[in-house]
């Protein structure tokens, strides 16, 4: 399989590392998306954007939980990374959507500063999504386990959302971490412990 995008993206970093997770061959083809890579990109997905997975038989999958869903699908026996129903899928599913929710403020942010324009900068609506992103941080700091994973004895897919959304904040927002999540900074360094996400840190 053949993955385009950055890992600075947290959507394909996640997509990255969820096969990682579940020992698939992928090869790594970090296009961006803007400059001459981007006409690139819309050669393999018209909408030219990331992450898009090739498959071996040539099928396109794009949009990250849609890829997912299908890695989870055809999980190896054993690599299953979400629970396949009730309520423990709910409730997993639900701190996924939290960190991706970070994630996407994020990468909002990045857009607001640094392709507008500065003159076109509205800071009431930068100072929405910054606390927009910091509330997102102080729930999850709150349901994070004092010690372990998400997952328990091993990360699980709530881990790696969560994860990249603070590792995220480190490389492109640091000015809004400080010092206040403890816990998530933990669950960080444990992720980076692993190679599959130190291997893919943006």
């Amino acid at each position: 399989m053949i993955l385009y995008g950055r890992n600075l993206s947290p959507f394909t970093r996640r997509v990255a590392i969820w096969c990682a997770l579940q020992g698939r061959e992928v090869e790594r083809r970090q296009v961006m998306v803007t400059g001459p890579e981007w006409e690139t990109l819309k050669g393999v997905t018209p909408v030219g954007r990331v992450p898009a997975l090739v498959l071996d038989d040539g099928t396109v999958l794009v949009e990250s939980s849609a890829i997912i869903d299908w890695l989870e699908d055809s999980a190896p026996e054993g690599k299953r990374l979400l629970p396949e129903t009730g309520l423990a899928r709910r409730d997993m599913l639900q701190l996924i959507g939290r960190g991706t929710s970070i994630s996407e403020k994020g990468v909002n942010l990045v857009y607001e500063r640094t392709w507008r324009p500065e003159e076109f900068h509205w800071k009431d609506y930068h100072a929405r999504i910054e606390s927009q992103i910091t509330a997102g941080l102080a729930e999850l700091e709150a349901m994070a386990p004092a010690t372990g994973w998400f997952g328990g004895d091993a990360p699980d897919a709530a881990d790696i959302s969560i994860v990249i959304a603070l590792q995220f904040m480190q490389t492109a927002h640091p000015q809004l971490l400080g010092d206040a999540y403890p816990r998530l900074l933990t669950l960080s360094d444990a992720a980076d412990a692993i190679p599959a996400f130190a291997e893919t840190r943006p």
